[in-house]
């Protein structure tokens, strides 16, 4: 990721009273304690691809009502996982088409970034998905690909 997607990230984290610090952005999960300082491992503007890439992450195996105080939140990508492909890609009552939830999603909560492409590769055979975003933060050039897969529910993914 270049230079200059750092500063337009850095820069829209400090507008609109986000009262973020510039030098630490975000926890690295798991959280991990640090033996020399006894805080956790942080994700500083160096890191900017992993705080985006942990941001997808949370989102896309957030399941919706999983997180407090806000019920909307996240795709919730393992209750897709055993469904047949035409509903993964349609949708039906139950669950909205995977694609368009994943890109309201992305500009709902991560409103920094734009979504160059988005793959998903859905495999019966072995009750996989595979996600493969790549995206951008706004108005920048620099792109990154951010790539997630996940078969069976277990807590290997996380």
């Amino acid at each position: 990721m270049g230079t200059s997607v750092k500063i337009v990230l850095v820069s829209y984290l400090l507008q609109g009273g986000n009262n973020m610090p510039a030098y630490v952005i975000a926890p690295a999960f798991p959280l991990e304690i640090e033996e020399e300082t006894g805080s956790y491992t942080t994700y500083g503007v160096t890191d900017l691809t992993k705080v985006i890439d942990q941001n997808l992450k949370m989102t896309l195996l957030t399941s919706p009502g999983e997180r407090l105080f806000d019920s909307n939140f996240g795709v919730g990508l393992r209750k897709y996982l055993f469904e047949l492909d035409s509903t993964i890609l349609d949708g039906t009552v139950r669950l909205p088409p995977l694609r368009e939830n994943i890109l309201s999603q992305i500009s709902t909560y991560l409103p920094y970034l734009t979504v160059q492409n988005l793959q998903i590769n859905v495999s019966s055979d072995s009750n996989s998905l595979a996600i493969v975003l790549k995206y951008s933060v706004n108005d920048n050039t620099a792109s990154s690909i951010f790539e997630l897969t996940i078969n069976e529910v277990n807590s290997s993914t996380l």
